[in-house]
């Protein structure tokens, strides 16, 4: 038999860069693989004195068999004396909601309970039991769909999980071999899970068929791959600290076009990928990226993008934007009497109206002083409508024209309120004040309008 030695283990605080006592927890499926491993982590928490606990979540799928793997995990964490949490979920019902497939929709939900663990109980560090296969395993996969650099990483030893939390995988450049001879040389018990021999699934049908294949040529496949990956991890990093930097130097809530553009290829890539994932915390496929570009590239102005999740990807004011609101429909109309006082019209934007203020008016494109004899009982605040004409410079000027003129964001252009005064437009917020508002005596008093917007 081969020596415990061959076993590569390296402590989860190392690999986060956390102090030897903090708490750590264990993704526990029952399987050879974290049964190994589990029995690792009781010797090093013995030794670096750390609190130990483990997590099982239930997929919903294999009927008694998965019903026995949770009662196993259970009994086997209560036998080491840790503590141990469980979630059971019908992934298949949820994959079928959300439109993914039951292995995209078991990671989502299963990594979604672990966070929530560490989360309630102050765990900073998740361990799984990855090994080296199965980074092989990703390599392939993340090929066969076609994956740039990223892929080519295939499974790290640490990645930030969430703010203050980490994933790491202690047994990564293990051999599968190794760990069922560390359980057979310890006398430690596993479940096997029997859909792992169904090559439906794209994992198992690498796993079993192109694999052996490949080891036909490479006997030595895993440490091709792991030097494989360590490579790509040195230049995707790289690339993503300069992504970062031109990030942090360059955009704020939107992304400079014409610099955008002027980058490499690749960097300019990592950088909407990079800046997509901070807006709305997921990320983007290839797929969309390119189109992204594309969209760049053009730079065709208030021009847009459709991108999962409701988020449009949006050109305007010579910089590249994303929005969850859909921006290029009109919302539900409002209409709002005109009155003294504050009033909300729509999520992130505030009406506020003053009758003869004593202070000075800011300079404000979002703030006029109407004459109250122009605002008759019927005055009030809608959102724009098509035909809209406001007269200005002495013309009959299409609202929209003058909208696009200006460059005001697609996001204003249904949603800022108009103010309309016996059928006519006075006042266009950021865009036009009629030639009535501009000209009439405030004398007999007048009212002060100010607009407040999230943006």
């Amino acid at each position: 038999m081969k020596p415990e030695s061959k076993i590569s283990y390296v402590s989860p605080h190392l690999l986060a860069g956390l102090p030897k006592n903090t708490p750590v927890l264990l993704a526990f499926s029952g399987g050879a693989d974290s049964s190994a491993l589990l029995s690792m982590l009781v010797k090093d928490s013995h030794k670096n004195g750390y609190s130990l606990s483990a997590a099982h979540f239930h997929h919903g799928i294999r009927g008694d068999e998965a019903d026995r793997d949770a009662e196993f995990c259970r009994r086997t964490a209560n036998e080491y004396g840790i503590s141990f949490y469980i979630e059971k979920a019908d992934i298949p019902f949820l994959a079928r909601q959300s439109g993914k497939s039951i292995e995209a929709e078991a990671r989502e939900q299963r990594y979604a309970f672990f966070e929530k663990i560490m989360r309630e109980n102050g765990i900073p560090i998740l361990v799984t039991a990855h090994h080296a296969e199965d980074r092989t395993e990703s390599i392939l996969l993340h090929i066969l769909r076609g994956s740039g650099l990223r892929g080519l990483v295939g499974i790290e030893p640490c990645r930030a999980l969430a703010k203050g939390l980490y994933l790491v995988r202690p047994i990564l450049n293990t051999e599968k071999s190794d760990i069922l001879e560390y359980c057979a040389q310890n006398g430690i018990e596993y479940v096997t899970d029997s859909t792992n021999a169904d090559t439906g699934y794209a994992r198992n049908a690498v796993r079993a068929k192109l694999v052996p294949k490949m080891k036909e040529i490479q006997p030595n496949l895993s440490s091709v791959f792991a030097r494989l990956s360590e490579s790509a991890a040195e230049s995707d990093g790289f690339i993503r600290e300069c992504a970062e930097e031109f990030i942090k130097s360059e955009c704020n809530s939107t992304v400079p076009l014409q610099k955008l553009c002027a980058l490499h290829p690749a960097l300019r890539s990592r950088v909407i990928s990079i800046f997509f994932e901070k807006s709305f915390g997921v990320s983007l496929e290839r797929v969309h990226i390119s189109a992204i570009v594309e969209l760049c590239e053009k730079a065709t102005p208030h021009s847009s993008l459709s991108l999962p999740g409701e988020i449009n990807a949006i050109i305007e004011n010579s910089s590249l934007t994303f929005s969850k609101k859909i921006e290029n429909t009109p919302p539900s109309d409002f209409n709002i009497p005109f009155f003294e006082g504050k009033m909300t019209v729509t999520e992130g934007i505030i009406i506020n109206i003053e009758k003869n203020p004593t202070q000075k008016r800011k300079n404000s494109s979002l703030s006029v002083d109407i004459a109250a004899h122009l605002l008759d009982s019927g005055a009030h605040f809608r959102p724009r409508r098509e035909g809209d004409v406001i007269t200005c410079g002495k013309m009959n000027k299409k609202v929209k024209k003058l909208m696009s003129e200006k460059k005001l964001p697609l996001s204003q252009r249904y949603s800022l309120p108009l103010l309309v005064s016996a059928d006519n437009v006075l006042w266009v917020p950021s865009v036009a004040l009629s030639d009535t508002a501009r000209n009439a005596s405030r004398d007999d008093g007048f009212y002060r309008i100010s607009i407040e917007t999230e943006n």
